[in-house]
């Protein structure tokens, strides 16, 4: 019979470890202000996008905190704080019910997991470029055999690390990429994009398996469609 309650206590201690391993832990008397000025890429002051704090990249639940963008694109509201997780500040979120689709999302990073963290993130002035279009098309010239490219663009979520006093560091960092080759069975490419607008695309590309050369083009509303030959 003991045997029997010993092995039922481990098993509902495991059920019970195992369903709250992943619980995000709030430090009770602890709350974090946040505040911003939103702009686009034109330094137009950005209103009723949404802001929020998140614990992780990406996260739909776990949402600390949450407000929208106020007149003139100013951001400011009170956010809880977890010290089993890291923080992520959110600008026009995906998984918010109020997402513009034509803005970029940006998220401010910092995966650091500690109690005392800083009872403040001023983050100035944060820039979402807006999303554009772009067709790209690439031809293969009947002169030639073969072309082999990479097309290289940013994605419009992206996202800037903190540091340990809550300051940007770095650049945006989720780039994707697009490979191809062209040759007598496939002769040309085409293929849509959305993009933020000031980003580059990057364009490698080997012709006929000489030395690889590159171009780089910036999304604007003039070249909203690109044609290529090579």
């Amino acid at each position: 019979m003991k045997v029997i309650y010993f092995a039922t206590i481990v098993v509902l201690f495991l059920c019970f470890s195992a369903c709250h391993k992943d619980d995000v832990l709030v430090t009770e008397d602890k709350r974090m202000a946040v505040f911003a000025t939103l702009l686009d890429s034109n330094n137009v002051a950005l209103q009723d996008l949404a802001v929020n704090v998140t614990t992780k990249v990406g996260e739909e639940n776990n949402v600390l905190g949450a407000s929208h963008s106020k007149a003139l694109g100013k951001v400011d509201f009170v956010s809880l704080v977890a010290y089993n997780r890291g923080i992520v500040v959110n600008f026009n979120p995906l998984s918010s019910g109020d997402h513009n689709p034509n803005f970029m999302s940006l998220s401010y990073v910092d995966p650091r997991e500690f109690m005392d963290r800083e009872e403040s993130v001023n983050l100035d002035l944060v820039k979402l470029n807006p999303i554009q279009d772009v067709d790209i098309s690439i031809d293969r010239l009947p002169e030639t055999d073969s072309v082999e490219f990479r097309i290289q663009y940013y994605n419009t979520t992206q996202f800037i690390s903190l540091d340990e006093e809550n300051n940007p560091i770095g650049k945006y960092q989720n780039t994707s990429n697009t490979y191809e080759r062209l040759d007598e069975e496939t002769a040309s490419f085409q293929n849509s994009y959305r993009l933020p607008v000031g980003s580059p695309i990057k364009i490698l590309y080997t012709v006929n398996d000489e030395a690889e050369k590159d171009t780089t083009i910036t999304v604007n509303s003039a070249n909203s469609i690109i044609d290529l030959e090579f």
